[in-house]
């Protein structure tokens, strides 16, 4: 008798071993075991939808989209793959087309937090703000812990000009994720937008020296302009 069991346990073993090289930040070994997944059980949603998250998170952009299409393909109640999808259709400028997906995600699941952070996101770069700060409210409710969600509420903030109201938000972002580069950055920019110069300056080198230590080249260009314009 033919074991069925067997390719599907084998398919659970590589994509059980995908998840912790992600968690280690070994994102090749990550999608070659994702890969073999899904070599092994055609029809696996989830490890389409982890190997495109990974895929986004290593900037393959077009492809991490074809995995969440995927998923969606295989399970159109993923609210998870929608508010992916969502996530990366606004990263690549398709903003309105972002916010359909993770409307679809809070559809399916109304207590989706981070569907509800992506399109608070999406909204932002609309400039749609108070709408933002809506979605980024109730992505705190749904997830107190959500350090993204209080430094994108702190941004939307900022970006209102409620420079004061935006850095408790920071405070908070930090508090729960000590080594969130960005958070020290947005809140160097409120604080040098209030005078705070020697405070801003602090938070720039904090965001430097962890922008550096993960490489992000991007985050390190901006500090390193705030940094030169507070220093005239």
């Amino acid at each position: 008798m033919k074991n069925t069991n067997g390719p599907t346990k084998s398919a659970q073993e590589c994509f059980d071993r995908g998840n912790t090289f992600h968690n280690q930040k070994d994102y090749q070994s990550a999608i070659s075991e994702y890969d073999e997944a899904i070599h092994l059980n055609p029809d696996f949603s989830e490890a389409y939808n982890r190997r495109g998250i990974v895929k986004a998170e290593i900037g393959q952009h077009s492809e991490a989209l074809s995995d969440f299409d995927a998923t969606i393909r295989l399970n159109p109640d993923s609210a998870e793959a929608y508010s992916n999808r969502g996530f990366l259709k606004s990263q690549m400028g398709q903003h309105f087309e972002g916010i359909s997906d993770c409307d679809t995600a809070i559809r399916l699941d109304p207590n989706n937090a981070a569907a509800y952070n992506n399109r608070g996101a999406a909204k932002g770069r609309l400039k749609k703000l108070f709408e933002a700060l809506s979605d980024f409210d109730m992505t705190i409710r749904l997830n107190p812990n959500s350090a993204e969600a209080y430094k994108n509420r702190g941004v939307a903030k900022a970006q209102l000009g409620h420079h004061n109201e935006a850095i408790p938000d920071y405070d908070t972002a930090i508090h729960l994720n000590p080594d969130y580069a960005n958070a020290y950055y947005n809140r160097g920019i409120a604080k040098n937008a209030l005078g705070h110069t020697n405070e801003a300056k602090v938070d720039f080198q904090s965001a430097l020296n962890l922008a550096e230590k993960t490489k992000d080249e991007s985050l390190k260009a901006q500090i390193m302009k705030q940094l030169t314009q507070v220093q005239k």
